[in-house]
């Protein structure tokens, strides 16, 4: 095969196979995150009151009223059930109209009395709508949750 069609096709093929690498940005292009990568593991370590708790490093850009960014981490338990690992905020270095970074760790917490964290989950980073409290600029990630040994 002809070297100058060995990059198209690795690319194509990359691209088929669901592999994208850089940011993932919301539709409206006001979040922009670098990490984490979609699929990375977050391990859990169980605690002595019987919850689970793991990190994940959070890093990108945002234009955010008040240089304020929301989070949210869910553990998907079935089709249709999710239940919560975590909420918050936390502020980029510049507030709108200029995008500020973020370099932020988020701590993870599973219930004790909600299932252990191992499979399917999710961290949504996105901006609260200051008009009516909605989610606004949601990028979606998705996460393998699991256990420490």
């Amino acid at each position: 095969m002809r070297r100058s069609t060995v990059l198209p096709l690795l690319v194509l093929l990359l691209s088929i196979a669901g592999c994208r690498s850089g940011p993932m940005e919301s539709h409206e292009g006001n979040v922009k995150v670098t990490l984490p990568a979609r699929q990375q593991a977050v391990t859990f370590v169980k605690q002595t009151d019987g919850s689970w708790k793991g990190s994940i490093q959070t890093t990108g850009s945002a234009r955010a009223f008040e240089a304020t960014v929301s989070w949210e981490a869910t553990q998907q338990l079935s089709s249709n059930v999710l239940t919560s690992l975590g909420q918050g905020s936390f502020m980029t270095s510049a507030g709108a109209p200029e995008f500020g970074t973020f370099d932020q760790m988020l701590m993870l917490v599973g219930a004790a009395s909600e299932p252990a964290p191992d499979g399917k989950g999710s961290l949504r980073i996105f901006i609260t709508s200051m008009k009516d409290g909605s989610q606004q600029d949601i990028v979606d990630i998705p996460l393998v949750l699991t256990l420490a040994p």
